[in-house]
């Protein structure tokens, strides 16, 4: 997987060439934007699951919800975006401790806009812990290409490949690639969108018994408007699974050295019908934010989650809800 380096060389070469003559003839104006976001609140999840290593749990449990992050923008010359941000997620359940994840993302993205097409390079890094242990460490890398048409039609395409790493689970470590596209349609002064999208993703593992194809489809809606004079925005969401799994060994039966789940989980991994193993996963969600002040907001979201497999561990359903108080400056 040596596409995306060099791809990288020749788009920095491209990227620092325009940034040099736009320079010299006098047209860089730098401009900069830092954001930070800080989100605290609480969660109730029906049944607990750690989706990276099939497991889940009959038990329900509310949670203390953290989030926070830093970002910031910067514009060498008109057509040149640099854009960096770090977020870190915490999620503590008040009874089932084994559940607890903590989630760091660091990310890193560098546009071009060329005859009127915007051409990127991005890269993520996601460091997971689960009950403060280290679980999993994913490194993403894409290239995309966006434009946005005069109708207010916006469409992204991208290629991304990726790589997990788990810290005790060497099956399941897995190289990835990924095609994506989007198509978003804004109007009402952009004050409301909806979007549809779809990627078709492969990844090979360590063990075999990991390879999986998988087909995403997912469609959102969003409006913003005023309720009792207080900004109000409301978004629908939808996500569509279907994941093939295309080797007939049989799954581990375990993940650990114990030979036992985390607790209320039964067995990790236990085949319910024959053949190899394929997942499906539709997903809505409901998400409305009001904002009290420019720099002070509430938002509430409510998910469901109907996970069907031929394997007992990732055959679910999972309801959630949140509230978070939201300080953004």
């Amino acid at each position: 997987m040596n596409t995306l380096p060099r791809i990288a060389l020749t788009f920095f070469a491209a990227l620092s060439s325009v940034a040099a003559f736009a320079q010299g003839d006098g047209t860089s104006d730098k401009k900069a934007d830092f954001n930070v976001k800080l989100q605290a609140g609480s969660a109730y999840d029906s049944t607990l699951s750690v989706a990276s290593l099939d497991q889940t749990s009959n038990q329900g449990d509310w949670a203390n919800v953290f989030y926070g992050r830093v970002a910031g923008e910067l514009y060498p010359t008109e057509r040149i975006t640099l854009k960096g941000s770090y977020s870190l997620s915490s999620r503590r359940y008040h009874e089932v401790s084994e559940f607890d994840q903590d989630l760091g993302i660091a990310s890193l993205d560098a546009a071009i806009d060329l005859a009127g097409i915007t051409w990127g390079l991005s890269r993520h890094i996601a460091d997971a812990k689960l009950a403060s242990e280290p679980l999993l460490d994913l490194t993403k890398d894409s290239f995309y290409a966006a434009k946005l048409f005069s109708s207010g039609v916006y469409v992204r395409g991208a290629y991304t490949e990726s790589e997990k790493r788990f810290e005790n689970n060497r099956d399941r470590n897995a190289d990835g690639e990924e095609l994506a596209g989007d198509v978003y349609y804004f109007f009402n002064d952009a004050r409301t969108f909806w979007s549809l999208g779809v990627s078709r993703q492969e990844e090979e593992a360590y063990s075999p018994a990991f390879d999986n194809t998988a087909l995403k489809l997912r469609a959102r809606y969003s409006h913003t408007g005023s309720i009792a004079g207080q900004e109000s925005r409301i978004q629908l969401g939808w996500r569509y699974q279907d994941r093939d799994y295309g080797n007939e060994q049989s799954l581990p039966v375990t993940d650990n050295e114990t030979g036992e789940g985390l607790p209320g989980t039964g067995d990790p991994m236990s085949p319910t019908g024959t053949g190899t193993r394929h997942d499906r996963s539709h997903v809505v969600e409901a998400i409305w934010t009001l904002s009290f002040l420019e720099w002070l907001a509430l938002e509430t979201k409510v998910e469901h989650g109907n996970y069907r497999s031929n394997f007992d561990a990732a055959d679910y359903r999972e309801t959630g809800v949140s509230a978070l108080l939201s300080v953004e400056f």
